[in-house]
């Protein structure tokens, strides 16, 4: 009887501990998914605002030089230590025009028909996590965009 008692105990403890084993991995599951979510869901140009925020810059913020001006304006936008980012320097309608009557369709994406002011800043060589340099290179060219319900969501490049 005692033996009995014992191996009940022994079985419960077992699928006990099984069912804490299932429910972690579950959770674990769970995480991961979220997280992977929350990276694609973080990732550049997922929307016009964000879209917006990455790239407009009109009129163009007032700093000495471009140097100067990509420093500034990748740390102010939360986008430190990334390999480089465009500014675009226009009214918000010509960028939305781009997605509508004139922007040229090429690869799914849209390219501008007129030109545009623009600041390319690049990270520079030898920059590190702790101190991260930009040059910066002003240019007036087309632009190359992804749209979405005629609205640019992700800046593909100049031309």
């Amino acid at each position: 009887m005692d033996n009995d008692l014992v191996l009940q105990g022994w079985l419960k403890r077992l699928i006990f501990l099984f069912m804490k084993y299932i429910m972690s991995f579950k959770v674990c599951l769970l995480l991961s998914f979220l997280v992977a979510t929350a990276l694609f869901q973080g990732s550049e140009g997922t929307s016009y605002s964000d879209f917006l925020k990455r790239h407009l810059d009109n009129p163009k913020s007032d700093y000495q030089n471009d140097e100067t001006y990509c420093n500034l304006m990748m740390s102010r936008r939360n986008l430190n230590c990334q390999q480089g980012n465009t500014f675009i320097h226009a009214i918000e309608q010509q960028l939305v025009d781009i997605c509508n009557s004139t922007g040229k369709v090429l690869d799914g994406n849209q390219t501008s028909k007129t030109l545009f002011p623009i600041t390319v800043c690049t990270l520079q060589n030898g920059s590190n996590k702790l101190s991260c340099k930009y040059k910066g290179e002003t240019k007036i060219k087309k632009i190359r965009v992804t749209c979405q319900k005629g609205l640019p969501v992700h800046y593909i490049a100049h031309t």
